[in-house]
């Protein structure tokens, strides 16, 4: 939509207003856990990330070594 407007004597301004269909995104989210013992934060626990087969998993200081 283009919307013109005129603000005096010979100056005139336009303006474009780009209308956007709205994206949904889909997410995926889990409690945090250790890969091993499954204890979580809620625990007390502290957890670190770490890469193995390519996959990111959380290990607690325990299993993190």
């Amino acid at each position: 939509m283009s919307q013109l407007i005129y603000s005096g004597k010979s100056s005139l301004i336009q303006d474009f207003v780009l209308k956007a269909d709205p994206v949904f995104l889909r997410t995926d989210a889990h409690e945090m856990r250790c890969y091993v013992c499954k204890k979580g934060i809620d625990d007390g626990t502290s957890l670190m990330a770490k890469t193995l087969h390519s996959k990111n998993i959380m290990l607690c200081e325990k299993h993190f070594e």
